[in-house]
């Protein structure tokens, strides 16, 4: 595909600046949302966010450079969600922190379906390969925080980087694919996913 600027022009460094940044972020994420990439053009976001399309393209020099800064956000809310997600399920059993952690997953996906269906499909879409696997990383090392937290009780194979990916993969295609096809999560959705998790994790 041809090369697209897809940096902000140039970063906030004001209060004033940074308010219009965060405004002109809220209203894309809005949008998208609302409208879903058919519907999304940086015309609509400068309207909702009640700034000029000059404004706008100050900082974000196409469409496309908008949506890869709503992909950096909430990539890293769900960093740091994982992350504090781990950390709380010290003391618990691996059951109950799959549990929980698939919870998260669910609620990330389902929260906001169309605006985080978006956002998935962008990711396939953008040459944004590297930032993705960096974020990956991140990903995995919480992951693998929790396997060596439960390590006890895992078959020692299992406490590796290896398996923290798969875990992420049969998450990630479990609750993409149910979200596919519906707009508020399957009832039996966190069963099946611990289920999968555990069949998984406890198998040599």
């Amino acid at each position: 595909m041809p090369r697209v600027q897809l940096r902000a022009r140039k970063l906030p460094s004001q209060a004033r600046s940074q308010a219009t940044v965060e405004a002109i972020l809220a209203a894309a994420a809005r949008v998208l949302a609302e409208r879903s990439l058919a519907g999304f053009n940086t015309n609509r976001v400068a309207e909702v966010a009640g700034v000029s399309v000059g404004s706008l393209y100050q900082y974000f020099p196409n469409k496309d450079a908008l949506v890869v800064a709503l992909i950096t956000r909430e990539q890293e809310k769900l960093a740091s969600s994982l992350e504090a997600a781990v950390q709380s399920c010290a003391g618990q059993s691996l059951r109950d922190g799959l549990l929980a952690l698939a919870r998260l997953a669910i609620e990330q996906q389902y929260s906001d379906p169309i605006f985080a269906a978006a956002l998935d499909h962008e990711e396939r879409r953008l040459p944004i390969g590297a930032r993705m696997r960096s974020h990956d990383q991140r990903l995995g090392a919480a992951v693998m925080a929790f396997l060596v937290m439960h390590r006890s009780v895992l078959p020692p194979e299992r406490v590796a980087g290896d398996s923290a990916k798969d875990l992420l993969l049969i998450t990630r295609a479990l609750v993409e694919a149910d979200a596919q096809v519906a707009t508020k999560p399957p009832a039996d959705l966190e069963v099946r996913l611990v289920r999968a998790l555990m069949g998984y994790l406890m198998t040599p």
